[in-house]
């Protein structure tokens, strides 16, 4: 949901000032309803993929980063029997996994305390669900469409080195093909939308894979602070 909340939501910040003098109520319904909903859709989302707690049994970004190595060579062994997975590569990419997981998977307080981009970025979204998502809030968090781009591209990395493991079939150019979706359903809504795509010119198979496969030549807040330069 991470990818046409952003685009509905980076639509509705493109017409913004169109819309406060259009006579079209309904149009200015739509950009009010777009704000709220994709803002709270983006960071509840990311909430729940960087819950900090431990003590739930839920499969948890912190709970994932606890895994043993035990459990994930057995995991590995379980990719690996897809054709044209290694049991070595499948290890790599769930320990890259795990290593992200373990990153950015805190409290917002100390991600916020982090010199990580993507940290404070995280930090600020969980502090948005927590406060203005899931309650009644008069409080204002300082986020802007940078911080959802940043961070949507981070989860569709993420996402994508999970697919090539668990959904090889779906194919390669899934999460490019759902980026240009979720851009064309956002501007049948707002045809003004900011001409940006997140992965216009980048192969996310590719990219995701990069990281995994030279995990031990960079830091995970290495890459992932980098890819905000090379989005868009």
């Amino acid at each position: 949901m991470a990818l046409p909340a952003f685009y509905y939501l980076l639509g509705s910040t493109s017409v913004h000032e169109s819309t406060e003098c259009n006579n079209e109520y309904s149009l200015q319904v739509a950009r009010a309803y777009s704000d709220f909903s994709d803002l709270n859709t983006l960071t509840l989302s990311c909430r729940k993929i960087f819950d900090h707690i431990t003590k739930k049994t839920d499969l948890t970004g912190a709970n994932f980063a606890k895994i043993s190595d035990e459990c994930l060579a057995e995991h590995a062994r379980y990719w690996s029997g897809e054709p044209g997975k290694t049991e070595e590569d499948c290890l790599n990419a769930l320990f890259f996994l795990n290593d992200f997981f373990g990153e950015y998977s805190k409290t917002d307080t100390v991600l916020l305390k982090r010199d990580g981009f993507l940290h404070k970025r995280i930090g600020l979204m969980k502090q948005h669900a927590n406060h203005g998502a899931a309650h009644l809030s008069l409080e204002s968090h300082d986020l802007d469409i940078q911080d959802l781009a940043h961070f949507t591209a981070a989860i569709v990395m993420v996402g994508e080195i999970i697919r090539s493991f668990d959904s090889p079939s779906l194919g390669d150019q899934y999460f490019n093909d759902l980026d240009a979706a979720s851009y064309q359903a956002a501007k049948k809504i707002f045809p003004d939308i900011a001409d940006f795509r997140l992965f216009k010119t980048m192969e996310v198979s590719d990219q995701a894979s990069f990281y995994w496969k030279n995990s031990k030549h960079e830091t995970v807040r290495s890459y992932f602070d980098q890819l905000q330069w090379a989005i868009g």
